[in-house]
Parts: structure tokens; C-alpha cells; sequence
């Protein structure tokens, strides 16, 4: 075989042969493009390195076209192989399962890139990920349940949560439903990658109070917004900082909660001054369903003897529907951010 025709093979595993698919065993499955975006690497190296331990036998490649309904080819994945996991042991890297366990069922496949490509994003900000299937152990589901898996914040705060397409049938929902019930679990994300797939989840689970009463958040978000979000706005104390540039400012700290005309409601802890007056701030950008549901408690007898109006932050975009959920409650304030101003500002820091 001649030199040209030869093809390039691993001689010595180097640190970035081993990243990769230490990423790959952790991930499941990566597009080129991930691969590209996580290890910072140029298109042409990008190519040049996965058909290298492509050859090597240590991972394998799959065309992405054919997974979704219309979907016209979107480049490839990629997995790794039972030979690259023994490579990875070798490695000293801890490594439980095989390869074959690591198969992505090809109807699943949209949702796991899709989940990968958030963390990919949040990962450098502090943020670790749990695959689907070590939740679905942990809280012994069936193998067929819904989560995608499990975000931990730098906070410390876990989340299971949920990503949906762009179609969301009502038996999806219905399905994702029983299974918040069936959890138990604080916290939810949920990610809606289309402003249908958006609404419909919250207009079908505003009205789910008995999921509503047992979570402590439960947010919706938009799904390359949740990628900027959650960068630094996860942790509401980076939220205040923001607002400071409105004239917001946190008087929490200093409220004598003794006074009954300054009793604390469940949900609207943080008090604060805006335009001269007192008023319980409530951050909506997460469009978390919890925080709406504690607003809603907030009725007007309580408001008249409070005195404090609710200060809902918002956005253009998603003030309509914020309004629509909260009904014709007339002691709530909208302040709006601009949704590009806020991602300019969160790809800042």
C-alpha cells in the first residue's frame, strides 16, 4: 500500500485523543459540531482527529439525517467503541459501562444532542450533568420515562429535566406529567426548543396544581435562551446585580419581618424599592411556574392589607403570556428587559 493511501492510525494515545473519548463514554453521543465547540478546536483538526480514531477502530460515526420528520442531513455523530472504553480503562479512567450499553435508540437521539449541546454551553460555568439513565436508577423509573437526566448548578441546586421539540403532543405531556408527580423531586427545567412547543407546556401545566404545590421551581425556557440564562441568573443574587442598572435595589436584608403588616407570603420573600416604593420582586425570566403560582396566592385582600404591589420582571417576548397566567390580578407591576440586551449582557461576563 503506498504512503498516500495509507491511512492514519493512533501510534500513542495523546491528552486530547483521551478528552475526547472521556467525553464520548460521558455524553453518549457528540455531533462534529460539539466535539468542534467543547474541545475548541478548528474544523479542519476537528475532521483530521475523529477520522483518525475512527481508523484506530476507537470510536465509531453515524449520519444524523433520518431522525426527525423532514430533517434533511445534519452532519454526523459520533460514539465510542468497546475498544476506545478499554483504551479509557487502560487510561485509569473509572469506566462501568460498555459500549453497547451506551447505544442511543435513534428516536432518542434528537433529545440527547439536544441536551448535550446546553451543557457543552454551561458546563464551563460551573455546571455538572447527570446522564438519563443513572436517573432513571436513582429514582427507579422504567427505562421509557421521559427525563433527559439530571443539571447540577454551581449552586449546589439539582434538576431533573425535561427537553421537547418542536412538536409537543398533549400525551407527551400527559406522560411528563404523571411523571413529575411520580418523582417527587424539587426542582425542574424544561426546555422547549420552538415558541409552540413554549406555550403549549405552560398553558398544560399552569393548571397542574398538584404538580405545581410539590416542587419548589419548576421552569420553562426557551431553548437557547435557557443557554444564557442559566450561565450566571440560576443564583437570583446575580439577578439583583443586574437590576441595580434599573433602579432596583434589595431591601430584603433590612425589613423587620416582626411588623404584621410586613408578613412574609410563600414565594415573595425578596422586598425591594422601585420607583419610590416598596414591593415584592418576583423574576419571571425563568418563567418559573412555582413563582406564578405564589402570585396568584397573593390575593387582593392580602394586598390591601399588605400594601405592597408585586414586581414582575419580564421580557417583550414572554410579558403576554405572563399576563395571561396571572389573570386580572391589578396589584402586579411589569418591568420589561430587553431579551437582547440580556443575552448581550450574560455573553459579557
Amino acid at each position: 500500500m503506498s504512503r498516500a493511501n495509507k491511512k492514519q492510525v493512533v501510534k500513542v494515545l495523546q491528552p486530547l485523543d483521551v478528552a475526547i473519548l472521556k467525553g464520548l463514554y460521558e455524553y453518549r453521543a457528540l455531533s462534529t459540531e460539539q466535539i468542534m465547540r467543547r474541545y475548541e478546536l478548528s474544523r479542519w483538526y476537528t475532521y483530521k482527529k475523529l477520522r483518525i480514531l475512527r481508523n484506530s477502530r476507537l470510536i465509531s460515526t453515524h449520519p444524523i439525517s433520518g431522525y426527525l420528520v423532514n430533517q434533511k442531513r445534519q452532519g454526523s455523530y459520533h460514539r465510542i467503541s468497546e475498544i476506545g472504553i478499554s483504551c479509557l480503562r487502560e487510561q485509569g479512567v473509572p469506566v462501568e459501562r460498555r459500549a453497547d450499553q451506551l447505544r442511543v435508540n435513534i428516536r432518542h437521539l434528537p433529545f440527547l444532542l439536544s441536551t448535550n449541546d446546553v451543557m457543552i454551553d454551561l458546563e464551563t460555568y460551573g455546571w455538572e450533568m447527570k446522564d438519563s439513565r443513572s436517573v432513571k436508577e436513582k429514582f427507579e423509573l422504567n427505562r421509557g420515562a421521559n427525563v433527559q437526566g439530571m443539571l447540577k448548578s454551581p449552586r449546589g441546586t439539582e434538576y431533573l429535566f425535561y427537553t421537547f421539540l418542536h412538536g409537543v403532543g398533549m400525551k407527551n405531556l400527559m406522560k411528563v406529567s404523571k411523571e413529575l408527580m411520580d418523582v417527587s423531586n424539587p426542582n425542574y427545567i424544561l426546555f422547549a426548543k420552538s415558541a409552540a412547543s413554549y406555550m403549549k407546556i405552560v398553558e398544560h401545566l399552569s393548571t397542574n396544581v398538584s404538580v405545581i404545590v410539590q416542587c419548589q421551581s419548576l421552569k420553562v425556557f426557551p431553548y437557547t435562551f435557557a443557554k444564557y440564562y442559566l450561565r450566571h441568573f440560576e443564583d437570583e443574587s446575580n439577578v439583583m446585580k443586574f437590576l441595580e442598572d434599573y433602579e432596583i435595589y434589595d431591601l430584603s436584608f433590612k425589613t423587620d419581618f416582626k411588623d404584621t403588616r410586613k408578613k412574609k407570603y410563600d414565594g415573595l420573600e425578596r422586598i425591594v424599592r422601585h420607583e419610590g416604593e416598596e414591593k415584592y420582586l418576583i423574576n419571571l425570566l425563568d418563567t418559573d411556574l412555582v413563582k406564578i403560582y405564589n402570585i396568584r396566592q397573593y390575593r387582593k385582600e392580602m394586598y390591601e392589607l399588605d400594601g405592597r404591589k408585586v414586581l414582575v420582571i419580564t421580557t417583550p417576548m414572554t410579558r403576554h403570556t405572563h399576563e395571561q397566567l396571572l389573570g386580572e390580578i391589578r396589584h402586579i407591576d411589569y418591568l420589561e428587559i430587553d431579551s437582547g440586551d440580556l443575552i448581550d449582557y450574560l455573553s459579557a461576563i
